[in-house]
């Protein structure tokens, strides 16, 4: 859990670099995780949470702007 949790606040400081779109939902959501007890669907929930941000930076990480 505290591994995806960690994963969760690196995926959050790298997305800075592209958008400050979530930076601020996600911060709240980590804490939220960290103050609440958890069960099992909590942390199947927090494994898709990192897994699409994973693939939200991987795309931003693919961006690549010919004329832009």
């Amino acid at each position: 859990m505290k591994k995806l949790l960690r994963r969760y606040a690196e995926l959050k400081d790298e997305l800075i670099d592209y958008t400050d779109e979530f930076h601020d939902d996600m911060m709240y959501d980590i804490e939220g995780y960290y103050s609440e007890q958890l069960d099992d669907e909590d942390k199947a929930d927090l494994a898709k949470q990192v897994e699409a941000f994973e693939n939200i930076l991987k795309g931003y990480k693919a961006l690549k702007y010919k004329f832009g």
